[in-house]
């Protein structure tokens, strides 16, 4: 085929052509104006280094705390900053985030992320639910027919579920398709990107990401040393109250017998004197322990600085619809220009009679009998 082949081609199919591109460039301008706006707002977070001998805020170092008895040791390890994503789109993160309150665009109140995803649908929605969506409603219904009823939520001491409930993993599975994070490796720094229906709610839940996710960092690293915290200061509390005890039952014998002077007396008087002594070094060796707990607990608090706070952004991100125009016009020309192809290759081969035959020899072999229509005999 030569090239005044396919301009002829073209130019006799030329309105078939014209009618596709104009077809799918209305439904390219149709579909950008009723696609809806989507918002990103972005926050940039560093963690700053820590000095490996646990050097205390104000410029105290560790050395100076020697004479004290208290000792901070190397530093040690904790989260790196290529784990942060992992972090912030973990379950907690996500959790923490959902039963937040904000205010929604298309909400007449302020409303929890789990409140504004399980609200009722609304009469469009119902309408599309069970006609062009209905494939998909009849496929949740029917993996949640064979998955059967979920498990009961279960509950900490302070009364918070351990497992979402139905409507809380709807609200997670969510929030997750909304929130990206990429950290430079060089930089070590990361950004956290959300995208919402509108530029305020957007800036509200990546502020929500970003103080729910310090929180964990926060939690992560410091977990082992605050379980040591809470044993030193039990430890502690019951030293004082034995301590006092012990101080009490001296201080009344020392009343009662002022000037001992059999040996069983005596005798009394200096255990009571060694549980004293006992109890003393006791209570400032866990005094200092507890002191040294408290300072590698603070050492270890992780600093993420916030570099860059959300905002709400100036520009919609999504939908481009310069874009979405330009492709439907292309798509058409494309699908245009195949079809007078088409329709030029199908026309040949009717006028040739060998091209013919091996159209109907391709077409008994591929199209069962019974549904190949009875050629009329001549």
């Amino acid at each position: 085929m030569s090239l005044l082949d396919i301009l002829l081609v073209l130019a006799r199919h030329k309105t078939l052509i014209v009618r596709t591109v104009l077809v799918f460039t209305l439904l390219g301008v149709t579909y950008a104006l009723l696609a809806p706006e989507e918002f990103t707002s972005e926050a940039r977070v560093v963690r700053e280094a820590q000095t490996e001998g646990g050097d205390l805020p104000g410029g105290i170092s560790s050395g100076a705390l020697s004479g004290f008895g208290i000792s901070l040791g190397g530093s040690a390890s904790g989260l790196t900053p290529a784990a942060y994503p992992d972090v912030l789109q973990s379950r907690e993160v996500r959790l923490a985030v959902v039963r937040d309150t904000f205010r929604f665009p298309d909400a007449e109140r302020p409303m929890t992320f789990v409140d504004y995803v399980n609200r009722p649908p609304g009469t469009l929605s119902q309408v599309m639910k069970y006609t062009l969506w209905l494939p998909w409603t009849l496929k949740g219904m029917l993996g949640r027919a064979i998955s059967g009823t979920p498990a009961p939520a279960g509950t900490t001491e302070a009364g918070e579920p351990l497992i979402p409930s139905e409507e809380e993993d709807a609200a997670l599975k969510a929030v997750g398709n909304m929130i990206s994070a990429s950290v430079d490796e060089e930089t070590g720094l990361m950004t956290i990107s959300v995208t919402a229906g509108g530029p305020q709610i957007a800036a509200e839940i990546t502020e929500s990401f970003l103080n729910h996710f310090s929180t964990r960092v926060r939690e992560i690293r410091t977990e082992k040393v605050r379980e040591r915290l809470e044993f030193v200061e039990e430890r502690f509390e019951e030293a004082e109250q034995e301590l006092e005890t012990t101080e009490d039952r001296l201080a009344q014998f020392l009343e009662r017998n002022q000037n001992p002077t059999t040996a069983t007396l005596q005798f009394r008087r200096d255990r009571l004197q060694r549980q004293v002594s006992f109890k003393e070094q006791l209570y400032s060796e866990l005094q200092s322990q507890l002191t040294q707990t408290r300072l590698d607990l603070q050492r270890r608090q992780p600093v993420v600085t916030v570099v860059e706070e959300p905002v709400p952004p100036r520009s919609r991100s999504a939908p481009n619809r310069t874009l979405m125009v330009i492709l439907a016009f292309i798509l058409g020309g494309i699908l245009g220009i195949g079809a007078a192809f088409v329709n030029a290759f199908f026309r040949n081969v009717q006028e040739d009679n060998e091209e013919k035959e091996k159209v109907d020899e391709i077409r008994e072999h591929v199209i069962p009998s019974r549904w190949q229509k009875e050629q009329p005999t001549t």
